[in-house]
């Protein structure tokens, strides 16, 4: 069987953003996290869904994302935040395993992706946490219709989630549920998942995290462009289960950090077959 329908890229610049963003967990007023995150899938020509689970693309595609991270404590118990993603896409060379003439030129496109902006209340901070969380993803992000490419998805997404979790001197687990409205024709689509952090040193930390995006195909069919879904960048009906490994080390100097982590799942559509890396920094204050 095709290893590449378990190896899969889901997303992994916004899953690494939403370990933090997730979490019932308030900053506390006053306090606050910046994270800068670096996020890269160099090159790949098959993507999940189709027929038999995966396609064949018509051209050696690649996605780099740049993604900061930003929340503060307004009060004790509620936290704002905002993530603003620069992502860079291309569809190059053609692709060496098909003998067809590509139909879509080659392209490539550098823009801003869907900006978020977060609210986090939390209902109870005993020795469980549970909180409320609204996301707001803005319709920012840009395409083009010749060559398929897409920074985003053209829409308005609407997303309220609870999340419930429980912290320990040695780690802290959490699981979340989230629905997801989108204008513009968009599928809306449910969000949930799980997340789990072990101590393995005092500074060091070996997080799994396991979130799934469903789509609930309620939209319009017709709404993403032919060339789009050639392409299958950022497409209305994307969908995936993804992993999540990440090895976080906190407090190198200063409240300064960083973190690398290594993505994969499956069970998923419009999604590139190639696994994705991340690195990034933070700041603690």
């Amino acid at each position: 069987m095709n290893t590449y329908k378990y190896l899969i890229t889901f997303l992994a610049a916004l899953t690494s953003t939403m370990v933090i963003a997730q979490g019932p967990w308030s900053q506390g007023k006053g306090h606050g996290y910046a994270q800068l995150l670096y996020n890269t899938v160099p090159s790949y020509t098959s993507l999940f869904g189709g027929e038999n689970g995966s396609r064949q693309s018509e051209r050696v595609l690649s996605e780099t994302d740049i993604a900061l991270y930003a929340e503060v404590g307004i009060s004790d118990k509620l936290t704002l935040g905002t993530t603003v993603p620069i992502i860079s896409v291309t569809s190059g060379d053609r692709n060496p395993r098909l003998s067809e003439v590509p139909l879509l030129p080659a392209d490539n496109l550098t823009s801003l992706g869907n900006v978020s902006l977060l609210g986090k209340y939390t209902l109870l901070n005993k020795s469980w946490n549970v909180a409320v969380i609204t996301q707001v993803d803005l319709p920012t992000s840009s395409r083009t219709l010749e060559s398929g490419l897409s920074t985003g998805v053209d829409a308005f997404t609407f997303q309220p989630k609870i999340s419930a979790g429980k912290s320990t001197l040695n780690g802290f687990f959490y699981g979340f549920f989230g629905y997801g409205i989108r204008n513009n024709s968009h599928h809306d689509f449910l969000n949930f998942g799980v997340e789990a952090g072990l101590k393995a040193g005092e500074k060091v930390s070996l997080i799994i995290n396991i979130n799934r995006l469903h789509n609930l195909d309620n939209g319009d069919p017709l709404v993403d462009s032919p060339e789009n879904i050639i392409t299958g960048f950022y497409t209305s009906f994307q969908e995936y289960t993804g992993y999540l490994l990440k090895l976080f080390v906190e407090d190198i100097y200063k409240g300064i950090g960083g973190f690398a982590s290594l993505g994969g799942g499956g069970n998923a559509d419009s999604v590139a077959a190639s696994p994705a890396l991340s690195l990034g920094v933070f700041y603690k204050w």
